[in-house]
């Protein structure tokens, strides 16, 4: 049989390309096909989400918050770095809503979306929640067809403090519902949040369609597409722990927002979602050495 035969070629694996990975990446979250099967299903499906939940340490023998069997309702383990649930009775989405800060979870990718987002158009974040009197949150992710309902009840450690994504300096609120919802609709649980790319946290809150390039623009780029009010973010690479800024070496595998640029000067700004209250400010050269790539939307105003 010769190399070119058709039935040769049709055998071949498919090389993995950066492309086709992130492609792989989005897909329809298991969660969400749990929630669509138990609404279909009844009350024999609610049934065993509900024992999940005990199974999960939710149930109210010892103590821990019960869990909550209304129809529909997201059903999540509090791990990785959660070991129970607490209720946030603070305020979901304040007058002055606070910058999004990455907690003790890997989800970067997620939590500078939010960040990129809040500092160009922070209403499009608000409008992707609707409030229920009986203290749960409807989620409209542009993305997902249907609305993922989830409750207030936030993971915690052992000394009941909360352990992901919060208002910067407050309680979890708005940035932690978000970040509940997207749990459950990529794989059905925070850990799964920890490997991602920023071009589907972005489309995933803005049901746009982003433009991702491994060609870093200029300052003079990005203070252009700051002016037309786009969310940017930035991913650096798996070496840039080696890369020194002012303070210290930039994180590897971690994704900031873009929130402005010098075109003057060069220098590029940026917030880490981890400390988002702080701009980095990189020289170009420290900025193409450091990061990888780079996603923009389209105009959010």
């Amino acid at each position: 049989m010769s190399a070119a035969d058709p039935k040769h070629i049709a055998r071949r694996p498919r090389v993995r390309t950066w492309r086709r990975t992130l492609r792989a990446l989005a897909r329809r979250g298991r969660a969400r096909d749990a929630l669509d099967d138990r609404a279909a299903g009844g009350a024999d499906e609610r049934a065993v989400g509900d024992e999940r939940a005990r199974a999960d340490g939710r149930a109210g023998a010892d103590g821990r918050a019960e869990p909550d069997a209304r129809p529909g309702l997201t059903q999540l383990s509090p791990g990785p770095a959660g070991t129970d649930w607490r209720l946030d009775d603070g305020p979901l989405w304040p007058r002055r809503p606070l910058r999004p800060q990455q907690g003790r979870l890997g989800d970067c990718w997620v939590l500078a979306s939010m960040l990129a987002i809040h500092e160009t158009a922070p209403e499009r974040l608000g409008d992707l929640l609707s409030a229920g009197a009986d203290g749960t949150v409807e989620v409209r992710l542009p993305a997902v067809p249907a609305p993922i309902l989830v409750d207030r009840r936030m993971p915690v450690d052992g000394a009941g403090r909360f352990v992901y994504g919060r208002r910067e300096g407050a309680n979890p609120g708005w940035v932690g519902v978000l970040e509940k919802a997207v749990a459950a609709h990529v794989a059905g649980g925070y850990g799964s949040l920890q490997r991602g790319f920023a071009r589907f946290g972005l489309e995933l809150l803005l049901g746009m369609p982003v433009r991702s390039s491994l060609r870093l623009p200029s300052a003079r780029r990005i203070d252009a597409w700051r002016q037309e009010h786009r969310a940017i973010a930035a991913s650096t690479h798996p070496l840039s722990g080696r890369v020194m800024t002012q303070h210290s070496p930039l994180p590897p595998n971690h994704v900031f927002a873009v929130v402005g640029a010098d075109p003057h000067s060069g220098h590029v700004h940026l917030r880490n979602p981890t400390r988002p209250g702080q701009v980095l400010v990189l020289d170009a050269r420290t900025f193409r050495r450091g990061f990888l790539s780079i996603d923009v939307s389209p105009p959010l105003r």
